[in-house]
């Protein structure tokens, strides 16, 4: 079984380790869950939660976004 290039593939057993995805793009960081935050029950990685905070306030993808993290409050 191959890993996903997210995961870092670097040879190590992961048997019976759950790893964060991402809410939004659906990746798990290399970092496992020291790479993002966690919202309730949701999993935002640090390059989703870059993007959120560089985008402008009131541009549709913002709007987006927002209504998005709504859902998990």
């Amino acid at each position: 079984m191959e890993m996903p290039e997210a995961c870092g593939n670097n040879n190590t057993r992961t048997a019976g380790i759950l790893l964060p995805r991402c809410h939004f793009c659906g990746q798990v960081p290399e970092k496992g869950i020291r790479g993002g935050i966690r919202i309730r029950k949701a999993f935002i990685c640090e390059r989703c939660e870059a993007h959120i905070v560089s985008l402008q306030a009131g541009c549709s993808e913002y709007r987006y976004l927002l209504e998005e993290l709504k859902k998990i409050w």
